[in-house]
């Protein structure tokens, strides 16, 4: 079996590098990331590094040395998010409509067949969705850190 390639979601790095598993106190981790990243099998849309970079920018920095991990959107992956977005317009609150990148690694995990990586839990409404809520609906798994940490058979720390 080929080993697994995941589309991974800001909320995730944003967990791993500023609670879990800071660089300082974790660059195992950090190196196993880096590996991930050079054999192409962590990836993510462009949008997630837009993302990150209101929320760190030591981690938008770190993720800029390394943006050959995200990948423009072709148009089958914004067909794909459009219609997402159309079964789950409350999936993108009206505050966040212009900046989030939650659709788009849907629609990237959905269109490549990957693995998506998200730490966000669970709203159990669709009223107000979060990525898990989405792909429940759309028969997609959706694995956390500590399962990609595991499916890796990382050790760290």
């Amino acid at each position: 079996m080929s080993p697994m390639t995941y589309c991974i979601d800001t909320s995730s790095l944003i967990a791993a590098w500023q609670e879990r598993y800071p660089i300082d106190n974790f660059p195992s981790f950090w190196t196993k990331m880096d590996i991930l990243i050079a054999e192409q099998r962590l990836l993510a849309p462009i949008d997630v590094l837009h993302e990150t970079k209101k929320r760190s920018d030591e981690l938008y920095t770190w993720l800029k040395e390394r943006k050959f991990m995200f990948h423009e959107l072709n148009e089958e992956i914004q067909i794909e998010a459009a219609q997402v977005l159309a079964r789950f317009p409350r999936l993108v609150g009206e505050k966040k409509l212009r900046t989030s990148a939650d659709p788009f690694v849907i629609a990237m995990a959905r269109v490549e067949g990957l693995q998506l990586v998200t730490d966000e839990k669970p709203s159990g409404s669709l009223l107000r969705p979060h990525i898990p809520d989405v792909c429940v609906e759309l028969n997609m798994t959706t694995i956390g850190l500590l399962q990609l940490i595991q499916t890796e058979k990382w050790v760290v720390g």
